[in-house]
Parts: structure tokens; sequence; C-alpha cells
């Protein structure tokens, strides 16, 4: 696999968790579009910014550009959950992602699931340092709430959004835990919220369709 694909210099980023042990062999990119995760969890929230996006100003999101890429090569390597101490090959591709955001700082940065969340707060030097296990689906939601608030095109925007959690059985509880209301849809709730911000800065952000 891989390490990454799409355009460092582009304004949006995502960053999965790391490789499926049984596909990494087959599979030519992270969130390759032929595993069925990637369409569990980022293509519903993108199909709503699209659909979002184009009623509000009859344009799409660029959506090859997008640069992925997943926060370890090797899901062995993935720390427990239990403990905030990380072994020095996770630490080691830490300092290569906070490398790569002060080089290239994109405006949106997407993280999908606890792990890649915590990975992404320490290359940031976000404080204070979790385990990754403490970021759950109400914290995930209330982190994503909170960040989209005070969105800023100055600075590398973190936006936590979740994994298989919202594909696996426990699916409706993380609809409401994430979004904090009963009955709510966690896809419409990411999906609209960030639509309004590529929206709002419609004219400084390098992601439309020419």
């Amino acid at each position: 696999m891989r390490k990454h694909v799409g355009n460092k210099d582009f304004d949006i980023w995502l960053l999965g968790d790391s490789p499926p042990n049984r596909w990494e062999d087959v599979l030519d990119t992270p969130l390759d579009p032929r595993h069925p995760a990637r369409h569990s969890i980022w293509t519903p929230v993108l199909d709503v910014i699209q659909d979002t996006v184009f009623g509000a100003r009859r344009g799409r999101i660029e959506t090859a550009p997008i640069y992925i890429r997943n926060a370890i090569e090797d899901s062995a390597d993935k720390p427990s959950s239990l403990t905030p101490a990380w072994q020095n090959s996770v630490e080691r591709e830490l300092l290569e992602l906070q490398e790569m955001l002060r080089r290239y700082r994109p405006r949106m940065l997407l993280s999908f699931g606890a792990f890649a969340f915590e990975f992404a707060r320490r290359a940031l030097a976000e404080e204070p340092r979790r385990r990754h296990g403490h970021w759950g689906a109400r914290r995930l939601g209330q982190q994503f709430r909170q960040r989209i608030a005070r969105f800023d095109l100055d600075s590398i925007n973190l936006l936590p959004l979740l994994h298989v959690s919202i594909a696996r059985w426990k699916f409706i509880q993380s609809h409401d835990y994430f979004c904090a209301q009963r009955g709510a849809n966690y896809f419409e709730f990411v999906g609209k919220n960030i639509a309004r911000r590529l929206l709002e800065h419609r004219d400084d952000l390098r992601v439309w369709i020419e």
C-alpha cells in the first residue's frame, strides 16, 4: 500500500487510522475506494457536503487532490487504548506528520476515529496528551462541535470524525452521542457543518472544481 495519495498542497486532508491488516497487500492507498470502510465513514459525509455546496453555489468540491494518509503504516504498532505512552516507532511517524503539517498547513484536517484524532492532536502539540481510548463518540462529537464553531483560516483546523463505530452494531448510539441529540443523523450533521465553513470561506479555499 502506498503511504499517501493526493496533493499535499490541497486545503483538505484526511487522516485514517492504519491499513487494514488483512488487505494492506491488496489495497493501493489509504482509505482505498475499493474497501467498504471508506464508504461507511467518508462517502456519506462527502455526499452531504457536495449536495450542500451545490445547492448554495452550483459548485462542487474537487475530490481527487484531497490528501489522504494513515496515522501509522503498520496496524501492529497501534498502541493500547489504555495508555498515553506510545512506542518509538509510533513517535517517529508522529514527528513525520508534525513536520508535514508545519510545512503544508492544510486548512482542514479530518481525522477518522479516536486514535487518528489523538495522533493528530499530538502532531499539533495539543495538550494534554490523552490515551486514545479517552475519545469515545460523545467526546469526539463535543470536540467536533467546538472546533467547527471556532474554524479559523489562519490555523490548521483539526475536525474529528467517527471511524467504524458509525457502521457497527451500536451505530444508532454513535449518531446520538456524537451529535448530542436523540434521533440525530451524524452524516447530515457533520456534512452540513463542514459545508457551511467551506462556503463561508469559499473565496479563500483551494478546494473547488474550476
